[in-house]
């Protein structure tokens, strides 16, 4: 490889990034799910506090066991971790395009994914950290495959990558055999392919169908399909383009693409049948989140169900980029696919802001909760109004989570505070004990909160 594209790995694994970095420096917090995996990694026993995520997903539990006994509070190390993960999926994610599809896609789908500001929590919250762990892993995985000759020891490779990354979560799976199945059904032997693709379908099934019939929601998501209405804004909607007539330019182009290639009569180019994979690549990325009723969102802490169906979106937009460089004016074409990925990236900067506010709001809090009665405080029951929203983030957002915080602030290993956030989506009804709300720095009483 070239110097220069060496040079185009590390900036792209920089970009990356880059948000992670950012929110490290400037105060991004622990928040929601964090604080019980905090206190679960300092209190209990791994069977007691980790056992059930780890019978679902090994790696996920394994991972966020370790890396909260290691790390603890300080969210600064987690969101390192979380840097280093987001840099290795671009670097991965860039070599395997660049196998795939023109130089000049590859390079330009890799730009738009790091760019893509639908994602913010897989950049900026501890909890996710697994989720990227699982892409890291898919997209080795595929890579690995594509290397030339397919021989067995490569595919056993790619398969077990697979696997792992099914194992610390599900979300890629689509992807994951779909590609892999693809792959062997081009490169592998004519002699081979039906007995790997066979196995490669028995071990994703037995391994999906595990982590499926382990999961403790069973019987507790919302209905299937629930919020697919959400999907397209989440990945061609006005938070990822800077306007509805540019969301309509879009669309229209990506119609016209799937016009070319579906229908008989028109001889459709390279970049117009990327466009088609890409749209397959969003389902297939999106079809594990939507089977369970996942709220697809483009903020806040459900915004991380974008982050396999971005492969696709990124193919998508970077194909339809490239077009524009085969144009007869390119340095005009060139000039406009830049713009086009800084405006992309530009709300991630706002992203980073809410996280960072909200962390404010979460160290106002809890020092302001410190001027409470040493019972209240250490025991409860007491209720919090809910901390102000930035873009759908918050430190505090659920019971278990502000409790847990209090344990850990205040050493109590057992018999965490009972304290309330008054928040009903997530599950509350009515208030327990004295009722306060944040005010500047400190904690002012409320009238009780019937259901």
């Amino acid at each position: 490889m070239k110097p220069r594209w060496v040079w185009f790995q590390v900036a792209l694994g920089l970009a990356a990034a880059a948000p992670s970095v950012a929110g490290a420096v400037l105060g991004s917090p622990l928040a929601l799910d964090d604080w019980g995996f905090a206190a679960a990694a300092r209190y209990a026993t791994f069977v007691h506090g980790f056992g059930a995520q780890t019978r679902q997903r090994p790696l996920s539990g394994i991972s966020d066991w370790a890396l909260f006994r290691f790390f603890g509070t300080h969210p600064v190390p987690h969101l390192v971790v979380l840097a280093i993960l987001n840099a290795a999926a671009a670097v991965l994610l860039w070599r395997l395009l660049d196998r795939w599809v023109p130089r000049r896609v590859a390079v330009l789908a890799a730009l738009v994914w790091v760019a893509l500001p639908n994602r913010a929590s897989t950049r900026l919250w501890v909890t996710t950290t697994p989720l990227v762990l699982s892409l890291v892993l898919l997209l080795a995985g595929l890579l690995v495959a594509s290397r030339e000759p397919l021989s067995s020891g490569r595919f056993g490779t790619a398969l077990t990558l697979l696997a792992l990354s099914v194992l610390a979560y599900e979300g890629g799976i689509g992807i994951g055999v779909a590609g892999l199945l693809a792959v062997v059904w081009t490169r592998a032997d004519h002699e081979r392919r039906l007995r790997w693709a066979a196995v490669t379908v028995g071990v994703t099934g037995v391994v999906g169908g595990w982590v499926l019939v382990s999961s403790p929601k069973v019987g507790t998501s919302p209905p299937p399909l629930r919020n697919l209405s959400y999907l397209t804004s989440a990945h061609f909607g006005d938070a990822v383009l800077s306007s509805p007539l540019v969301a309509l330019v879009v669309l229209v182009a990506v119609t016209w693409c799937v016009v070319t290639v579906v229908l008989p009569g028109f001889e459709a180019s390279t970049d117009q049948k990327l466009v088609v994979v890409g749209l397959a690549v969003i389902f297939l990325g999106s079809a594990p989140f939507a089977v369970v009723g996942f709220p697809f969102s483009v903020s806040g802490f459900f915004d991380r169900g974008n982050l396999f169906a971005d492969l696709g979106t990124a193919l998508v937009y970077g194909s339809l980029l490239g077009m524009l460089l085969q144009l007869p004016w390119r340095p005009l074409g060139l000039v406009v696919a830049c713009v086009a990925i800084v405006a992309l990236a530009v709300p991630n900067v706002t992203s980073v802001r809410n996280y960072v506010r909200a962390g404010r709001d979460g160290r106002r809090f809890l020092a302001a909760v410190d001027a409470l009665p040493v019972d209240m405080r250490t025991k409860g029951p007491v209720t919090f109004l809910p901390l102000p929203d930035h873009g759908g983030v918050a430190e505090f957002l659920a019971d278990y989570d502000i409790s847990a915080a209090l344990a850990l602030r205040y050493h109590i290993a057992r018999a965490f505070p009972r304290a309330l956030m008054a928040v009903r989506a997530t599950g509350f009804r009515h208030s327990e004990g004295q009722v306060f709300e944040l005010v500047d720095h400190e904690l002012e009483p409320r009238p009780a909160i019937l259901g």
